[in-house]
Order: C-alpha cells, then sequence, then structure tokens
C-alpha cells in the first residue's frame, strides 16, 4: 500500500479510537516521517516503538534499515498492525504493556505517549532504557516546559541528568484524527553516560521520597526517610546544605551525594 493509501485508510478509522487510553491517530504522513526521522536509524538500530496505534509511524520505521518492534496494548491496533506488515521481515508485532518489557535490548526508541501515563513511561525509559542512544517522544505541549524544569520534580530533575533535551517540535491538533482538544509536541532525548550508574534506581527512589512533602523543607523531609531528625541533620551539615531549602530547590549532586551517605 502506497504512503497515500495507508494514511487515509488511518484518518478513516478514527471512529474507532478508545478514549480511555488516549488514542489520536496521527494522520499527516510528513509529520510522521519527519518523527521517524529524528531517530536516525541505521541497519545496526534495534528499535522499540510504544503504543503503535494504527502504524502512522511504524509505516516509516518498516521503510528504515533498522528492526523494529511495535507494542500496544488494544487488541485491534495488533490486528490491523499484522494486516498491514504482513511480510515486513524488519518488523515485529506483540500485544505488552510498555512498563512490562525488557528494554535493554533497544538502541532507539519512539513513541506518541497518552497523558495519563506519560510520568511512568518516561520513568520506565530512564531507568531500565541504559542501552537507548536516542529516544523520541511525542507528548501534550504542556507537558515539556515541565520536564525541562530542572529542579522541580524528581522526573525532571533525573531526566535531565541522564539525557540532553532537543528543542521541541510543535504538532498542531489537526494533524491527528479524531483531533485532540491540545496540540503535542516531539523532542528528542540523548542519553549521556549518566543514564547507565548501576545506583539510577536507589537514587531516583531516593529522590522521590524526599519530594513526597513538597512545601516541607529538606531537613523534615529527610529526617521522614531516615526517622531520626538529629541524623538528618548532621548529614546535612556534612553536605553544607542549608536545612530549610525545599527539595526542588536543591540540585541533582545534592542527591548523589546524599545517596553515598544513606
Amino acid at each position: 500500500m502506497n504512503e497515500k493509501e495507508y494514511f487515509e485508510k488511518v484518518k478513516s478509522y478514527k471512529f474507532i479510537a478508545n478514549k480511555s487510553l488516549g488514542q489520536n491517530f496521527l494522520i499527516n504522513s510528513q509529520t510522521a516521517e519527519k518523527i521517524v526521522s529524528l531517530l536516525e536509524i541505521t541497519s545496526h538500530d534495534n528499535v522499540l516503538e510504544i503504543g503503535s496505534g494504527l502504524g502512522s509511524l511504524s509505516y516509516f520505521l518498516a521503510k528504515s534499515p533498522g528492526n523494529s518492534v511495535l507494542i500496544d496494548v488494544d487488541e485491534r491496533m495488533l490486528m490491523f498492525l499484522d494486516e498491514q506488515f504482513k511480510g515486513c521481515e524488519n518488523i515485529s508485532i506483540k500485544r505488552q504493556n510498555i512498563l512490562k518489557e525488557d528494554l535493554t535490548s533497544y538502541t532507539k526508541i519512539i513513541g506518541n505517549l497518552p497523558y495519563y501515563i506519560t510520568t511512568g513511561i518516561i520513568e520506565k525509559l530512564l531507568l531500565d532504557g541504559a542501552n537507548a542512544k536516542k529516544i523520541v517522544l511525542m507528548t501534550q505541549k504542556e507537558v515539556y516546559p515541565k520536564l525541562l524544569s530542572a529542579n522541580k520534580s524528581p522526573l525532571s530533575l533525573f531526566l535531565n541528568h541522564v539525557c540532553d533535551i532537543s528543542s521541541p517540535i510543535e504538532v498542531n491538533r489537526n494533524n491527528f484524527a479524531p483531533v485532540p482538544h491540545v496540540d503535542s509536541v516531539v523532542f528528542v532525548l540523548t542519553p549521556n553516560q549518566n543514564i547507565k550508574n548501576a545506583q539510577n534506581k536507589e537514587l531516583y527512589k531516593l529522590m522521590k521520597q524526599l519530594f513526597l512533602m513538597r512545601r516541607k523543607n529538606i531537613l523534615n523531609n529527610l529526617a521522614n526517610v531516615t526517622k531520626n531528625k538529629q541524623k538528618a541533620q548532621e548529614i546535612l551539615d556534612k553536605l553544607c546544605i542549608n536545612t530549610n531549602k525545599r527539595p526542588e530547590e536543591l540540585p541533582i549532586e545534592f542527591y548523589i551525594n546524599l545517596l553515598k551517605m544513606i
């Protein structure tokens, strides 16, 4: 099936979109091709596509030199993909929840992330996708600034520590069917060597614990973790940290050093 026919078919299937799964199908082929090109796929790459849906990105993954695994949780989508990519030797399709997928073999990852699970998916990619060289994600437009604000949440702080983040490319809502209520953006995450640190899961867990009570200062939050306020005070004194600082005001280096101490 040629490109025009494929995307006309995707557009005609908009009525099967499942709102509870955040499904909106990309119907602009030029946009889809541009998004896939950001991965810079080579013949040595093993690519994962998260939530393939009706295969708007998959269409161009199939034309790339790498091997791609398409996953989705919706059986209807998988049946459609099986039919469209039958005979494509570089495409594998399976029903899978991204949060349960083993990411160790993937060198490139791409996906249009549903809003309700965006945070969980990005956490998964950063903590388990240590071998990924490039990650291309599409999210609701309002999500991107939150990721860029390095000290506002454990996720944004950790993300900026383990990845370089490209400037976003805006994708107007009219590029989708059915048309969503908001615009989207596409951005590229390029992991650095920090993503391979064996203690990242412990570091991120500690950061999330210390952000539980955002309005309290770091002393009270750390005391909640250590179960001993005097010990928390001693640790912060050794690290030369103002105990009145809130967790969001402290740099990633503080959390790294804190993990070493406790």
